[in-house]
């Protein structure tokens, strides 16, 4: 025999002990705040400027990745020019165009 109250959410043939679908049931709370500390809800979002260990980490960790890649694209230049597939004057005027056309773009982003 089951004593399920007739109003129940659950399909018929589950097993609830009290027959009420709890789920569902939001009531407000006034009572004592029983969390430790203050509620941190509250708090206006972080700044990113704040260095944790762990943004420290990644930090020093992109360092070394841009100083990797800065040692092979230097490796790579030189050995261009020693081989004379490139001269030094080549070399320096294709650097002067890319950094101009990346002003040119950084002016038109900004504007």
């Amino acid at each position: 025999m089951s004593f399920k109250r007739s109003f129940t959410s659950d399909p018929p043939g589950s097993e609830r002990r009290s027959g009420l679908n709890r789920r569902w049931i939001k009531t407000p709370y006034y009572g004592i705040e029983r969390r430790s500390g203050r509620d941190r809800r509250l708090d206006p979002p972080r700044d990113s400027a704040d260095d944790s260990p762990a943004e420290a980490d990644r930090i020093a960790a992109l360092e070394k990745l841009l100083l990797s890649t800065r040692l092979h694209l230097e490796a790579l230049a030189r050995l261009l020019v020693e081989k004379r597939i490139l001269t030094h004057a080549e070399l320096h005027e294709m650097l002067a165009s890319i950094q101009e056309e990346y002003r040119e773009k950084q002016l038109e982003d900004k504007s």
